[in-house]
């Protein structure tokens, strides 16, 4: 049978990772004009590339081979694919992240150009997710080409499968074989692997050809060869082409396919947890434009108004879809590189801040009525209902709170709990349960006038001590080597071991190249001889321990609420090893049943094992028929072996690591995840951990509403003309010498004003 062989000519570009993103940059100006002089060249010839970033800085920088670019796409000798933004990390990326690369790079390439592609691209990207055909297929693309994992790490029955997502949804997935970029002229071994790869049965498979990955695109012998092979081997055909045109040349074969159901993992596990901070300030960036674009449409009327806010919001997601480049967010980039990658999600981050300010503010002014005492203003711009503690710190212009009082609109008296502020001195921090409806708000009143008769004080359920943690749901028994004990509706789901810290030996490189897990011994384990009561109720209890982990300071808190069955699991870090694993291993008490992992837009099932693998925003065991989560947005690794829940939560590898030395090698080295780290855990049995619940308890843990203090109406200061006497220092007796402050009153035995 004839098989012909679509010769896809491509330059593999990494905008940042052995080199800045400047350098990205000259790659994509260097590459862009090889490739147009080839196709002016060669007039068979035919040149594939997506990105929409790449052909940005071309267009900006040199707008005459812009225009070239546009002649060729014109005449159907450059072809555009992907649709994205850039060939992004598979793992890390939110849904809405996902849909921004789709949204963003399709629009540019349609206004640009009048394309639109439907094969999606990320032919080097470690790992793609078991939810990305949902997501694709929701996009109307039909066809995903990747490079990796190769078949030693996923087996799959054939090179072209229909590839369906956790929710059904189907793309054309393509492996490519042997690989994407070529290191010879002659691409005799190149073509002959591909054709071996190939299912005969299609009659068309692709080869791709082009020098990489620093740039650079198919050489003129690529070329020739090309040309000098078209019919040179039996009842093969060499042909210039596009992905576009092999997915439609087996289109009609779809249903003779197999179908493949798994997610496509195991690449590189290293880069699941590798570079901690960059993963969780890009996390965190885009709930934040997530939650702003809900903002603007919530409380936004005007539509100049809303469309300049989302043209500013545009500008802050490009910044964001830059940095999901699968060489940043899976953290392999060079130490040099990673300053500009915090300044860009840096200034994505004060982007979304700005716009949610400006709206909420403005919408405030014109909305919401006045009040005659300071209001903390609440908004939800959730589609689900909010229903938590919420913490805030009132500006009282320095005065301590005294006897003030929460109240709502009504007046009716609210619980609330004073708790210890974040700065050290002149600041009150409050916290009180809130309810809020989806899309709602609420104003509280911080109130200093004389409170109604007030019932008896707040019930609470809450004990504590230097022992255990509880309330009406929840028993924790804590140890020196962590939590013993985790009691719910009368059964411990803790085994021997409880939940502790530790850290592992980590030899591999930066990529985690050579494994799928993490076995080497445990170096350290955190013992809390002493947990420290640091709040006792009546609507949060809370205890912590401190130590040294090996040679970095950990403190671990662990907080109860009132008539609440989670408990709040925190972990603070500064981190100083080399070539180790911070986990956090959770022992559950009885066999697993069944374990779930939240993922971009969905879920996967997952058989338990050693193996490493990446998760976003939780995660669920049921053992002996009971359910529990842990809910975060600050961990993206773990493993379930037998009935150890392990999180890997920091590694510390060398920089760009893969194992060796350069030629000129003196000693000096940079390991990543080195300073402070902060984690966030919600851990919850029992109820409410059905799929779509605890999909809205990690976004709302990631976008809780927004929260503000409003003055208008208010008098200020509330102590009038005669500040608190805590307010001066010594030239407060200066003032009052030299006769210039007089009016100042002693207030050194006011409880209050003192």
């Amino acid at each position: 049978m004839r098989l012909v062989v679509h010769m896809i000519g491509n330059a593999h570009i990494d905008p940042v990772w052995l080199w800045p993103w400047q350098a990205g940059v000259d790659e994509a100006l260097a590459t862009f004009r090889s490739a147009a002089d080839r196709c002016d060249e060669y007039p068979a010839f035919v040149f594939t590339r997506g990105e929409s970033w790449l052909y940005r800085q071309v267009e900006r920088l040199d707008p005459v081979l812009f225009a070239r670019v546009r002649r060729l796409v014109a005449r159907g000798q450059w072809h555009i694919t992907g649709g994205q933004y850039i060939q992004p990390d598979g793992n890390l990326p939110t849904r809405m992240g996902w849909e921004r690369q789709f949204l963003h790079g399709r629009r540019y390439f349609q206004d640009r150009f009048g394309a639109r592609p439907v094969v999606a691209y990320n032919v080097d990207t470690f790992g793609h997710p078991a939810t990305l055909p949902d997501i694709l297929a929701a996009h109307a693309y039909e066809g995903y080409v990747f490079h990796r994992p190769a078949a030693h790490q996923v087996a799959l029955p054939a090179q072209a499968f229909r590839w369906r997502g956790s929710a059904g949804g189907e793309v054309i997935g393509f492996r490519i074989t042997p690989a994407y970029v070529t290191r010879s002229d002659d691409l005799y071994g190149q073509i002959m692997l591909a054709v071996e790869a190939a299912d005969e049965r299609l009659g068309h498979t692709m080869c791709f050809y082009g020098v990489g990955n620093h740039g650079g695109g198919p050489t003129k012998a690529n070329i020739e060869y090309i040309l000098a092979h078209q019919h040179a081997f039996p009842d093969i055909e060499l042909r210039f082409s596009t992905p576009q045109a092999f997915f439609d040349a087996i289109a009609p074969l779809r249903e003779q396919l197999p179908v493949v159901t798994a997610e496509l993992q195991h690449t590189f596990p290293g880069c699941y947890s590798v570079m901690h901070e960059v993963k969780q300030r890009q996390r965190r960036g885009e709930h934040l434009l997530d939650q702003t674009e809900r903002v603007v449409a919530q409380v936004v009327a005007d539509e100049v108004v809303r469309r300049d806010y989302q043209a500013r919001l545009d500008g802050a997601w490009d910044d964001l879809l830059l940095t999901a480049f699968h060489d940043i967010l899976a953290g392999t980039a060079i130490p040099s590189a990673w300053e500009s990658v915090r300044a860009l999600q840096g200034r994505a981050h004060i982007g979304g801040e700005e716009i949610v300010l400006e709206a909420t503010r403005r919408w405030a002014r014109t909305t919401l009525p006045a009040a005659a005492h300071q209001q903390i203003v609440l908004i939800n711009p959730d589609d689900a209902p909010w229903d938590d503690v919420i913490e805030a710190e009132p500006f009282l212009d320095f005065d301590a709170w005294g006897q003030r009082w929460l109240s709502d609109l009504e007046g009716r008296a609210l619980p609330f709990q004073q708790v210890q502020p974040e700065a050290a001195q002149l600041i009150s921090r409050l916290i009180f349960p809130v309810r809020l409806d989806a899309h709602g708000h609420a104003q509280v009143l911080v109130r200093d006038d004389t409170p109604p008769p007030m019932p008896a004080p707040v019930a609470t359920d809450l004990t504590v001590s230097a022992e255990s943690l509880a309330n009406g749901h929840l028993r924790v028994d804590l140890g020196e080597d962590g939590v013993r004990a985790l009691t719910a509706s009368g059964k411990n789901i803790l085994g021997p071991g409880g939940i502790g810290v530790h850290l592992r030996e980590d030899h591999t490189d930066t990529w985690t190249f050579h494994t799928d897990r993490f076995r080497e011994p445990i170096s350290a384990a955190f013992h809390p001889n002493v947990w420290m009561v640091e709040e006792t109720g009546p609507l949060r209890a809370r205890v912590r321990a401190e130590g040294w982990l090996g040679h970095s300071w950990i403190r671990w808190t662990l907080t109860l609420h009132r008539d609440d069955p989670r408990l709040h699991i925190d972990l603070d870090i500064t981190f100083n090893e080399r070539f180790a694993l911070l986990q956090m291993p959770i022992h559950v008490a009885d066999a697993v049943d069944r374990w779930t992992d939240g993922l971009a837009a969905g879920v996967v099932e997952r058989q338990p094992g050693p193996v490493e693998w990446p998760l976003q925003g939780w995660s669920r065991v049921i053992a002996g028929g009971r359910a529990v989560a842990l809910i975060t947005a600050d961990a993206y690794s773990l493993s379930l072996d037998d009935r150890c829940w392990q999180w890997t939560l920091l590694r510390s590898p060398r920089m760009a690591w893969g194992g060796s030395n350069p030629d000129i090698y003196g000693g000096r080295d940079w390991h990543t995840d080195q300073g402070p780290h902060s984690f966030h855990f919600i851990m919850q049995a029992g109820t409410m951990l059905e799929d779509d619940a605890l999909h809205t308890a990690a976004r709302q843990q990631a976008q809780p509403p927004i929260v503000f203090v409003r003055y208008e109406g208010l008098e200020r200061p509330p102590w009038g003309n005669s500040p608190p006497r805590r307010l001066w220092t010594a030239a407060e007796a200066r003032a009052r010498a030299s006769g210039r402050m007089g009016h100042l009153v002693d207030t050194a035995d006011d409880p209050i004003l003192g």
